[in-house]
């Protein structure tokens, strides 16, 4: 008798853009939520299943940190998210809302709500292996006070004869560059996406290719999609 291989491929995607976002027949949007609490204490995202299928999610809503350059993620505890299972058929929405306990006292507090794809086991091809797509989506939450502000730094540093970025926030709000580029010369390199949570600091590694380097450009959008270009020296 053939073996019949089944498994499961987690594809975990941390998004982190401003409007809605598209994945293997999923639109979340927004994939970006904000709460003023001086106006509101919930805010909400819709996903919608474009697939043919049923598909069903759990959703969580975690504590979202950063600590010696990490992400960390902990279970909320002063935030509430309903419903915490849904199945959406073809073509259908589900709104998936995040509530708080009550007002912080802090300027900023940020989550993360995690929404997992559950699977319903189907048997593969006789004599073939398969392999399924699960997939974990990772919207931030930001809940700021009016008067929470960023202060963000770039320097950057050698380690182990590589070059790397040094992103330190001092503010009290978070700090985001999407869509970031290094230049030194006719050298380019593209870095993706980087938070900077308040009193947080973040390394992000340089390719080899710009180890050499005594200066160069960082381009990026912060969180009003305004252009920021700052000139760095490397030691």
């Amino acid at each position: 008798m053939r073996k019949q291989v089944l498994a499961v491929l987690v594809v975990v995607a941390a998004l982190v853009g401003v409007g809605g976002a598209a994945a293997a027949g999923f639109v979340l949007s927004p994939v970006t939520m904000a709460v003023n609490p001086a106006e509101s204490l919930s805010t909400f995202t819709t996903v919608t299943n474009a697939e043919e299928k049923p598909v069903e999610f759990t959703a969580e809503v975690m504590l979202w940190t950063q600590k010696d350059g990490k992400e960390v993620l902990t279970p909320a505890r002063d935030a509430l998210v309903s419903p915490m299972r849904f199945k959406v058929a073809p073509g259908k929405s589900q709104v998936v809302r995040i509530a708080l306990r009550s007002t912080p006292k802090v300027p900023s507090v940020t989550y993360r709500l995690v929404l997992r794809q559950e699977l319903q086991p189907e048997a593969a091809p006789e004599g073939r292996s398969s392999v399924t797509p699960r997939y974990v989506f990772s919207l931030p939450v930001f809940v700021e006070k009016l008067e929470a502000r960023p202060a963000l730094s770039v320097t950057a540093q050698r380690l182990d004869g590589r070059v790397q970025l040094v992103f330190r926030n001092a503010g009290s709000g978070y700090a985001v560059l999407r869509q970031m580029q290094v230049t030194a010369g006719e050298r380019r390199a593209d870095l993706g996406n980087q938070y900077v949570l308040p009193g947080s600091t973040m390394v992000v590694p340089l390719p080899a290719e710009l180890s050499g380097v005594p200066s160069l450009v960082l381009t990026g959008q912060d969180a009003d999609q305004k252009v920021t270009r700052v000139n760095v020296n490397v030691p």
